[in-house]
């Protein structure tokens, strides 16, 4: 699309929408329209625009899909521009062989991606987490079926392997979603007790939190319109007259948006989705850098 700008109300997850002004260069975005380029204005009046969204695939596995690149449009159409793709770890002696074989089924995919280690906590050990920790993931969900499997884990050592990168853990109860609040008094006693760096927020949800973001180290470049961060929105049609303050009936997390831009482009218009360049294995930098 070239160097554009545009005027128009972004909506946060929380607050009510606030009128913005972003210009977007080398699929970025800039609040100065600087230098020789000339930026052309893209007209937004009638959209509510709202970040990108970060997502785990939860309802549908990248990993276990028969058609990967069909499941990452999915996701594109309800506005996911960066996507968590769960890697289950199911051997201590092949891990690295299998990380390596999951990212080719992974090229080419057509949305960002990250990939989210799950380790069963029979197969928690420090270098998993230093391999997962160098390889850029944002964090790493410990899959567990009882309270007292938490209880039989050496700690010392995982906290130890922790301060490499500071990689967050978290919590996956294999009985399901919203499980892991039954868990959450007993992790959140473990983690203070041993000093363990997690996830603030419980992540049972596919939408990774505001805070969940910052934790990981995704957040600044992505989640967000902020300077120097990733050019990914989405623009929802307001099809009635209303006053942009008033919001009540737009659901942030629920609603489909009408367009969705990654990297700066138009990927999907009206649930149909843009011949666009590939998405790229995204790694993170600096964990807790923002926190």
């Amino acid at each position: 699309m070239g160097a554009y700008w545009f005027s128009g109300y972004v909506k946060r997850a929380k607050g009510p929408p606030e009128q913005e002004e972003w210009a977007v260069n080398q699929a970025k975005f800039t609040k100065n329209r600087t230098g020789p380029l000339s930026y052309r204005q893209l007209d937004v009046k009638d959209f509510l625009i709202t970040p990108g969204r970060v997502r785990i695939d939860r309802e549908e596995r990248i990993e276990t899909s028969s058609s990967p690149y069909a499941t990452a449009e999915s996701y594109i159409k309800r506005g996911c521009t960066l996507l968590l793709t769960q890697h289950l770890v199911t051997s201590l002696r092949h891990y690295k062989v299998q990380y390596e074989q999951f990212l080719k089924k992974l090229r080419k995919l057509p949305v960002n991606f990250m990939v989210l280690p799950v380790v069963p906590v029979k197969l928690l050990r420090p270098e998993v987490i230093r391999f997962f920790s160098r390889k850029g993931s944002p964090f790493l969900c410990i899959r567990i079926k009882s309270r007292e499997e938490l209880l039989d884990v050496c700690w010392e050592w995982i906290v130890q392997a922790q301060s490499y990168r500071r990689m967050p853990l978290s919590l996956m109860v294999e009985e399901g979603r919203d499980a892991s609040n039954f868990y959450e008094e007993l992790w959140s006693s473990l983690t203070r007790q041993y000093g363990m760096i997690k996830l603030t927020d419980i992540s049972d949800g596919e939408e990774v939190s505001v805070q969940n973001l910052r934790d990981s180290g995704i957040y600044p470049l992505r989640g967000d319109l902020l300077s120097g961060g990733s050019a990914d929105y989405n623009l929802y049609y307001r099809k009635s007259v209303q006053t942009f303050d008033d919001d009540d009936d737009f659901r942030y997390h629920d609603s489909v948006p009408d367009v969705t831009v990654m990297n700066g482009s138009v990927v999907q218009v009206q649930q149909n989705i843009v011949p666009h360049t590939p998405g790229t294995h995204i790694k993170v930098k600096i964990h807790k850098h923002f926190v």
